[in-house]
């Protein structure tokens, strides 16, 4: 029988099918249960955003081993959706964690799972050995949105007052440019609903990683919510806020969020919004924002961030740039690929291995030897071929770097913005990229809309991504946000006849431009660490600093032109507070700025 060829109609019924799978209906695939099985129970939390900007979806395990002591893990397979290539990923992301657990133990994690195309689905087992213990739902999601439309988190508890005006706050999905709306809900009227996109929680499940709430719009919680979470959860957020995050105290004093703050820290010209590193805190009353609305609340708020350093990372006006051949960075003496000349050396092999081989050959009579001679010649051609990339290129990773750090040496914590381009010559480097477990690192891709390869991450030691990351012979670009404890500090001493510096960076200061009583003093020859010298009177403009090729060289031109009053503006040589997922990078051309205030961040 001949066969019946499929109708184009059904074809594309059927991609529509898909697609509307992928995007929509997820907010009903949460879950919150609790399983026993094998000795061991299992508290299950995946209730989060319905849509969320690129960044990290947290999923929450509370397990208590009632058995003998056991190793388990945790695995997430998942699949990626991206609309700019119509494609699905099945195998986009594999995350893993080991977990040790004696007699008796409990422990509560939270897995972040890195989140950047259209849409995403994970589902998440556990393991013992070989065993599948537990397996739990698939756990669907639109990500990837942009800010605005990225769904906010409400914490409340619903037994205050606040809780019970917040209920009525969560804003209304709303479709998204080139994207589908989510399912609406049937009515018991026989009308339609769309879901909320906001979404309220309880303290008592907030994750204590700030990582999970890199891809929120912005987080709202009430003074006697803040009072219950733990020191683990407090920290959390104040980490994600220093990194760039809006977070609304509602009924509440700044400095119960900061405790080192004075009273007056921070404070805007309407008392109610205070910066905290790269990001804010909103000091708001619950009345107040039951009466605006949250939607009007978070809009007029945006516009006192400043979208470059903000968090969610895509506010950033060049988010996703790429600048020439696949790199963000381009690296100086890096081309990339040598597609020409791999593609003359295959030329040469072919014919040589081919038609002259075989005329050779057939000159002598020897035709039977082309079984020898052809792998022969692979061989030589190979062993050139390999000689011809290390000499080129060598067998070290190179990379490219532009980081933006802050620095309050009064509350010794240093915040950190970097992008990075990576360019591996030789082969992909064995041990992946490597990162601390509370570093928010966002992939960009080749065309800055994330990497298309499987991500492979594991998250037992730290966070370490095994595959998807880097490649060989092939540009990698990611952003990094991260906060940490910090000592270095630069100390500064003034007196009548001029003022000194002692550089406690670790690393060598290239220039250094310090405002105190509304004067600038600047440095301009290399300082080694440990070393001393005096200030001369005088700066520097932007211009002359900042390479004009960097993704916001204009915002950091304009920060070395309009420089607070109180702080210093350090360019270093490379950068103490830093992880670029690998030890042995040869940087070239990076460019590290430092802003600090020695007396505090005002």
């Amino acid at each position: 029988m001949p066969r019946r060829r499929c109708p184009r109609a059904v074809l594309w019924l059927s991609a529509l099918l898909v697609i509307y799978c992928a995007t929509a209906g997820v907010s009903d695939a949460r879950e919150y249960r609790t399983a026993e099985t094998e000795s061991l129970r299992i508290i299950f939390d995946s209730d989060w955003a319905v849509r969320t900007a690129p960044g990290y979806f947290p999923v929450r395990f509370d397990i208590t081993n009632l058995g003998d002591d056991r190793i388990i893990e945790i695995v997430g397979q998942g699949s990626r959706y991206l609309r700019a290539t119509r494609t699905s990923q099945p195998g986009g992301i594999l995350v893993r964690q080991s977990i040790r657990l004696a007699r008796g133990d409990r422990v509560r994690i939270t897995l972040p799972v890195p989140v950047f195309a259209d849409s995403e689905s994970i589902r998440f087992e556990i393991r013992q050995g070989d065993q599948t213990i537990e397996r739990f739902n698939y756990v669907g999601f639109q990500s990837g949105a942009p800010p605005a439309d990225a769904s906010s988190l409400i914490v409340a508890d619903p037994s205050t007052p606040y809780g019970r005006l917040a209920a009525g706050w969560p804003r209304t999905v709303k479709a998204v440019s080139g994207s589908r709306t989510m399912i609406s809900r049937t009515l018991p009227s026989g009308g339609t609903r769309l879901p909320p996109l906001d979404f309220i929680l309880e303290p008592s499940r907030l994750p204590t990683n700030w990582l999970g709430y890199t891809s929120l719009r912005a987080v709202v919680i009430g003074s006697s919510e803040w009072t219950q979470l733990s020191e683990d959860q407090k920290n959390g957020l104040r980490a994600w806020t220093a990194c760039g995050g809006d977070l609304f105290l509602a009924d509440g004093d700044v400095r119960t969020f900061v405790p080192a703050a004075s009273p007056q820290a921070g404070i805007g010209a309407d008392g109610q919004v205070h910066a905290y590193f790269f990001g804010r805190v909103h000091t708001l009353s619950s009345e107040f924002i039951a009466e605006t609305g949250l939607d009007k609340v978070l809009s007029e708020r945006q516009l006192l961030q400043d979208d470059n350093w903000a968090l969610p990372a895509n506010r950033a006006r060049d988010w996703g740039v790429i600048a020439s051949r696949g790199f963000r960075l381009p690296i100086p003496g890096i081309e990339g690929v040598p597609a020409r000349a791999y593609f003359s050396i295959l030329i040469v092999f072919a014919v040589l291995i081919g038609p002259i081989n075989y005329w050779i050959l057939w000159r002598k009579q020897r035709e039977v030897l082309f079984v020898l001679t052809a792998p022969f010649i692979s061989a030589i051609f190979i062993v050139l071929l390999a000689g011809y990339v290390v000499v080129g290129e060598g067998l070290s990773v190179s990379g490219r770097v532009v980081s933006f750090t802050m620095l309050d040496e009064v509350r010794h914590q240093a915040t950190t913005r970097a992008t990075i381009s990576l360019y591996a010559a030789g082969m992909t480097p064995g041990g992946g990229l490597n990162f601390p477990r509370d570093v928010a690192v966002f992939s960009l891709g080749l065309d800055g809309k994330g990497s298309r390869e499987r991500q492979l991450l594991d998250l037992t030691e730290a966070q370490r991504f095994y595959g998807g990351m880097i490649q060989a012979r092939s540009p990698a670009n990611f952003e990094q946000i991260g906060t940490r404890a910090a000592r270095e500090r630069l100390t500064f001493t003034r007196n009548a006849a001029a003022t000194s510096v002692v550089n406690g960076f670790g690393a060598t200061v290239k220039l250094l431009l310090y405002r105190s009583g509304n004067r600038v003093y600047s440095l301009r020859d290399p300082l080694a660490e440990g070393g001393k010298a005096t200030l001369k009177d005088g700066g520097v403009i932007g211009r002359d600093v900042v390479p004009t090729d960097l993704p916001l060289s204009g915002r950091l031109m304009h920060l070395i032109d309009n420089q607070p009053e109180g702080s210093y503006i350090a360019v270093l040589e490379r950068s103490p507070f830093l992880n670029a997922g690998m030890s042995a990078i040869a940087e070239r051309d990076s460019f590290h700025v430092v802003i600090g205030w020695p007396g505090g961040q005002p």
